[in-house]
């Protein structure tokens, strides 16, 4: 399937956008362009969801001989009808509507990337495998290859038990509303209003998970382009010993293990600062219990640069969650950020709105 993506994302057009140049800038065309493709998107894909659950009901109501169902026989629960051929036809469908939400996604990133400046006729060869990436929602895990592991210290079967759940949530909360119909309508119920009633579930879910791929896009171009200005802005003399560099490195650990997932802008962060000040690299680098009041103690230019980069690690994959949010008001009052989880919820932000954070770097690096 790459080769079809590659072949689709090739053949989109490059609209000439009016941007600034600066990716992790935007102005107000780039803003108007992005929110429209943005809300077409969405329409796009919760409409998918509407045409999946046609295509498959009303053939089904109005051709029931093409459906034809078989006995089993099934240990503990005795006989039952299996409904093989709407089984089969439902899940082409679903295969179908998948890949039909893939290319939407792709088209998406595609526009995105050309609003903000990142793309245009003469890159886009060299950029496509990367925003490709991007639309598939590849999981990142470079920070592997630096020692860093987001989830260290967290228990594993937690963590599967978390994914699945969210994956499972849309068949879930499908099924939670039929049989909440069900029990309200009882044998009013019809099977048609039972069939459908999941239908704005999963409207939703296509539409939250299309701007979930947007969203991130965006994050992702204009995190590049941010990170690359704080590499050249922060001074070489920063770190220019073993135990400088290993506060560094420190810091960066810390960021994951805060945030507790992968993502590419942590990756490009790491990569930016591990290169720029040649911190050796371990196979696996766990944070030290004492990595606070290393940090209280360091020389003040080391801490206002240690400083800046917490608060980005915090900001740069575009969102703050409940635990980070309690994490940052307990550093604030550890003495650590000069600021409070409204304050840097408000630099997450303006980051994503496309403002930038120059005033957060020009107050940390001198």
């Amino acid at each position: 399937m790459l080769a079809l993506y590659r072949r689709f994302f090739a053949g989109l057009p490059v609209r000439q956008v009016r941007n600034d140049g600066h990716l992790h800038l935007l102005n107000l065309d780039e803003i108007r362009t992005i929110r429209r493709r943005h809300r077409q998107a969405l329409v796009i894909a919760a409409l998918l969801s509407v045409a999946g659950f046609l295509a498959y009901f009303l053939p089904v109501y109005a051709l029931p001989g093409w459906f034809p169902a078989v006995p089993l026989t099934l240990p503990w629960i005795g006989e039952v009808v299996f409904p093989w051929a709407e089984t089969v036809w439902g899940l082409l469908l679903m295969v179908l509507e998948i890949y039909l939400l893939v290319l939407l996604n792709l088209w998406g990133v595609h526009e995105i990337a050309v609003a903000t400046g990142l793309l245009d006729a003469g890159n886009k060869d060299a950029r496509t495998a990367e925003l490709i990436g991007i639309g598939l929602e590849d999981r990142h895990t470079g920070l592997l290859q630096y020692g860093i592991d987001p989830f260290l210290g967290l228990n594993r079967w937690l963590l599967i038990t978390m994914n699945l759940v969210l994956r499972l949530k849309g068949f879930l909360g499908s099924k939670f509303l039929r049989y909440l119909v069900q029990r309200l309508l009882g044998r009013f119920a019809v099977r048609e209003v039972l069939d459908f009633v999941g239908m704005p579930i999963y409207m939703a879910i296509n539409a939250y998970s299309t701007h979930v791929v947007l969203r991130e896009a965006r994050v992702v171009i204009m995190g590049r382009q941010l990170i690359e200005h704080l590499a050249q802005r922060l001074p070489a003399e920063l770190a220019t010993d073993e135990l400088t560099r290993e506060l560094l490195y420190d810091t960066l650990e810390f960021i994951a293990v805060s945030k507790r997932d992968f993502h590419q802008n942590h990756f490009l962060l790491t990569r930016a600062l591990i290169d720029r000040y040649a911190i050796k690299v371990k196979s696996v680098h766990p944070l030290p219990p004492d990595y606070l009041d290393k940090l209280r103690g360091a020389p003040a230019p080391l801490r206002e640069a240690c400083t800046l980069l917490i608060v980005l690690g915090f900001v740069l994959d575009g969102h703050i969650s409940l635990r980070e949010r309690r994490r940052i008001s307990a550093l604030q009052v550890a003495g650590v950020l000069p600021y409070d989880k409204s304050e840097v919820r408000a630099m997450c932000a303006a980051f994503v709105s496309g403002e930038g954070l120059a005033g957060l770097i020009e107050r940390h690096v001198h």
